[in-house]
C-alpha cells in the first residue's frame, strides 16, 4: 500500500519534525543510489549550518556591548519569542516556551553567526533571569546545542534505495529516525526536561505513526480502521485532539470541495458550500485560492505536454535542459520553481518504477 501524496505532506509539515520531512520530502529527488537526509527546517534551528553547530560552544557573554534582538541580523523588527519563568525559589521552570525561547535567537545564527546568537540570548536571559535560574539556562542551553548536534548527525546518515523505494520501508525508517532521536534527548536531558521542550512534538509524532501503521493495515475494514483511529486521536492532549480534529475537518471539507469541482459544479455552487462552514470573507478567500490552484495545475498540465514533445525532438541533452529551462520561465513564477522540482521528482519516478527499485 503506498502512502497518500496527501498524507505525505501533512506528515511532514506537522509530525515528526526533523525526522518525517526528511524522508518523505527529500525522497522523490534522490538519485539512484544512496540517499543522504538533511535536517528539515520544521524549527528554525534546523536551518543553522552543521558546520557552524559542529564548531560552536555555548560561552559566557561578552564584556564589550551585545546586539540585543532588536538588532541581531535575521531578528530585525522582531519580538522576542517563547517565555523565561521561574518558580517561588528563583528555579527555572521548564516549559515548551522555554525551547521556543532558544530557537528564537538560534535561528539569526545563519545571518548573524551562531556565537553571536548565542550571545545576544545570554545577554536577554541576563536581563531577564537571576540566579540560580540564570546558571540553570546556561547549562541547559549547553545540552541543547550539543543535543542539536548529535541530530543534525543521526539525520545525515545514509539511507539504502530500498528503504526510500517500499512503503512498508518508509514507514520502518521513520520509526527508526523517531526512535533516534527520543534517544538523543533522553541522553542530553532529563526526563523532566525532555517531556517539558519535547513532550507534545512526541506525542504527536507517536499519534502519527501509530495512524500511518493503521491506514497501511489491509486486514481492517476501512469503519474499523476510523474506529481505531478515534482511539488513538482519544489518547492525544486535549488542546493537540482539538487541533487534530480541526485538522481533519478541514481535509474533509477540502476533499469534498475537490469533488465538486470535479463533478463540475459551478462557482456558486461551491460558494454554498463552504457558507455552511465559513465566514463569507473566508468564502471568497478561499475560492480565490482554488482558482489559483486550479490555473496552476492547468500550466503544469500544459508544461508536461509541451515538455514530452521536447523529449521526442531528438534534441541534445544541453538543447534540451535549455529548452526545458525557457518552458518552466514561460509558464511559472520564481516562486513556483521549488514546486515544479517537486512535481517533476514525483513523475519522474511515476515514469519509471523500476528506478526506486535499484
Amino acid at each position: 500500500m503506498t502512502l497518500p501524496y496527501r498524507t505525505i505532506c501533512s506528515v511532514a509539515g506537522l509530525a515528526l519534525a526533523a525526522s518525517a520531512a526528511t524522508l518523505y520530502w527529500q525522497w522523490p529527488t534522490a538519485p539512484t543510489g544512496e540517499f543522504k537526509a538533511a535536517a528539515a527546517p520544521t524549527r528554525v534551528l534546523d536551518e543553522v549550518s552543521a558546520d557552524a553547530l559542529l564548531r560552536s560552544q555555548p560561552k559566557a557573554p561578552s564584556p564589550s556591548p551585545v546586539a540585543g534582538p532588536a538588532q541581531l541580523p535575521g531578528l530585525q523588527g522582531t519580538e522576542v519569542d517563547g517565555e523565561l519563568k521561574t518558580d517561588a525559589a528563583g528555579n527555572l521552570v521548564l516549559q515548551l516556551a522555554l525551547r521556543d525561547y532558544f530557537d528564537y535567537f538560534l535561528s539569526a545564527a545563519d545571518q548573524a553567526g551562531l556565537e553571536a546568537a548565542v550571545e545576544a540570548l545570554l545577554a536577554d536571559a541576563n536581563s531577564r533571569l537571576q540566579e540560580p535560574a540564570l546558571g540553570q539556562l546556561f547549562g541547559l542551553l549547553g545540552n541543547y546545542l550539543d543535543y542539536k548536534r548529535a541530530s543534525l548527525a543521526l539525520m545525515q546518515q545514509p539511507l539504502s534505495a530500498q528503504q526510500q523505494a517500499r512503503p512498508e520501508n518508509q514507514l520502518a525508517a521513520l520509526q527508526q529516525a523517531f526512535d533516534g532521536l527520543a534517544q538523543l534527548r533522553r541522553a542530553h536531558f532529563s526526563s523532566a526536561e525532555t517531556e517539558a521542550l519535547f513532550g507534545a512534538e512526541e506525542a504527536y509524532a507517536r499519534y502519527t505513526l501509530d495512524s500511518l501503521a493503521l491506514q497501511a493495515r489491509e486486514d481492517l475494514s476501512e469503519q474499523g480502521k476510523a474506529d481505531l483511529q478515534e482511539q488513538l486521536r482519544a489518547q492525544l492532549p486535549d488542546a493537540m485532539r482539538a487541533s487534530e480534529e480541526r485538522q481533519q475537518q478541514a481535509l474533509a471539507q477540502q476533499a469534498q470541495s475537490e469533488r465538486l469541482w470535479q463533478q463540475g459544479a459551478s462557482e456558486q455552487q461551491q460558494r454554498e458550500f463552504l457558507a455552511q462552514t465559513y465566514a463569507a470573507e473566508t468564502v471568497e478567500r478561499l475560492l480565490v485560492e482554488q482558482r489559483q490552484e486550479r490555473d496552476w495545475q492547468q500550466r503544469y498540465a500544459v508544461y508536461r505536454d509541451e515538455l514530452a514533445k521536447l523529449q521526442g525532438d531528438g534534441l541534445s541533452a544541453a538543447d534540451l535542459q535549455r529548452e526545458q529551462q525557457r518552458l518552466r520561465q514561460r509558464l511559472f513564477s520564481d516562486t513556483d520553481q521549488h514546486r515544479v522540482d517537486t512535481y517533476d521528482a514525483i513523475a519522474a519516478k511515476q515514469q519509471d518504477p523500476q528506478a526506486s527499485e535499484m
